[in-house]
């Protein structure tokens, strides 16, 4: 019997070491997206929502490397960091 494929996420997690947990607002998240391929790359970032236990709609943005994460920061002032309670 062949070995199952790891799903998605376990990949996301192993790949991309960096893990910022943003709001998701419906409003900003084109843009978000947007910049993110301008800016980082597509290879470079992964993201999947996540609801957290306040109930609030956030996504996981997940990086390759830390500078990456830091210019998401700097270049996008719409978004707002968010941890879990």
């Amino acid at each position: 019997m062949g070995r199952k494929a790891p799903h998605r996420h376990e990949i996301i997690g192993r790949e991309f070491s960096v893990r910022l947990t943003v709001r998701s607002d419906p409003a900003t998240n084109e843009m978000t997206r947007q910049w993110l391929r301008r800016h980082v790359g597509t290879g470079d970032y992964a993201s999947k929502r996540q609801i957290m236990w306040t109930e609030r709609r956030c996504h996981y943005v997940y990086f390759r490397a830390v500078h990456a994460a830091l210019m998401f920061v700097a270049g996008c002032p719409h978004i707002e960091l968010v941890g879990e309670a």
